[in-house]
């Protein structure tokens, strides 16, 4: 059996922050698209059915099956099976940076969506991402090619395109976003990384992030943002 102690603390924090945005979702049909190595999709097969979709063979091999659910090894064309709203819930957490047309994508799991479900979306939020490159990792020059409008990378899958929360609507106008959340906004300005993996120390952050993350002026600079998208 997983457990969460086995992700870097970083990971483990964001984990426990967008799950306990998300709520206690039980009895779903839930597609988890762009599912890597199947955390979160296994974390929602323990009391829903999941269907999750990944399109990079490497990152199944490790992948979490603790809970029984779907795995089907493809991209967007692998959706094309799903008759519209063959969902609750639609997951698509920090995959959309690293796709070229995020508008056809966001059109696809809006067409696989019930009316009255939602979609999650986490993503990469440019001017946090420049008080981690100015605070924690000292790096003025990347924090002037952020706000100059560069894209930055992450190790494993290459360039970070940054796109505004807006964008999502105007890709598809037959969605509206119902929530914005905040991620992760003091943990990568926290210098005291012999605490990061600490539990204690990590259930009163995600006290503190929970409490901030719907106040405008926490939300707008942290690292991540997480839109609920409803039809």
């Amino acid at each position: 059996m997983h457990k969460l102690t086995e992700l870097q603390s970083w990971e483990r924090l964001f984990k426990k922050i967008v799950w306990a945005q998300l709520g206690d979702i039980k009895g779903k049909r839930i597609l988890d698209f762009g599912s890597g190595e199947g955390i979160t999709a296994n974390h929602f097969a323990a009391e829903n059915e999941v269907v999750a979709v990944e399109p990079w063979d490497e990152m199944l091999k490790n992948a979490w099956k603790d809970n029984g659910y779907k795995q089907i090894v493809g991209d967007i064309n692998a959706l094309a099976q799903f008759e519209d709203e063959a969902f609750d819930v639609v997951i698509c957490h920090n995959v959309l940076e690293y796709i070229d047309d995020k508008a056809a994508v966001i059109k696809e799991l809006a067409r696989v969506v019930k009316k009255d479900g939602f979609i999650s979306i986490a993503k990469h939020n440019r001017p946090g991402r420049v008080m981690q490159m100015a605070v924690l990792l000292d790096d003025f020059d990347k924090a002037h090619a952020l706000l100059d409008g560069e894209n930055s990378a992450a190790s494993k899958f290459g360039a970070i395109r940054y796109y505004e929360d807006s964008d999502v609507v105007e890709w598809c106008s037959e969605l509206h976003i119902d929530e914005c959340y905040g991620i992760r906004t003091f943990w990568d300005l926290q210098q005291k990384q012999e605490k990061h993996d600490d539990e204690e120390w990590q259930a009163k952050m995600v006290e503190l992030e929970q409490r901030v993350s719907q106040l405008e002026e926490y939300r707008n600079i942290a690292f991540f943002h997480h839109l609920i998208l409803k039809k």
